[in-house]
């Protein structure tokens, strides 16, 4: 699941237990902090926060999807 996604997307993750390299080796970024992270996507970016990463199952209502 996670190459379809990044087929579409960066992904970066906040983690104190994995290094950049760690990271990059799964073709993963590495985020320092979240608000400046979320702040240098830009006004128009589209971001998702999953708080517990894997265990998160994001979803949009359909009536987001149209």
């Amino acid at each position: 699941m996670l190459a379809r996604v990044l087929d579409h997307a960066r992904v970066g993750v906040y983690s104190d237990h994995l290094s950049a390299d760690d990271l990059r080796s799964a073709h993963l970024g590495k985020v320092e902090d979240i608000a400046a992270a979320i702040a240098a996507e830009g006004p128009g970016a589209r971001v998702c926060v999953l708080p517990e990463g894997p265990q998160t199952i994001p979803f949009l209502p359909a009536a987001a999807a149209l």
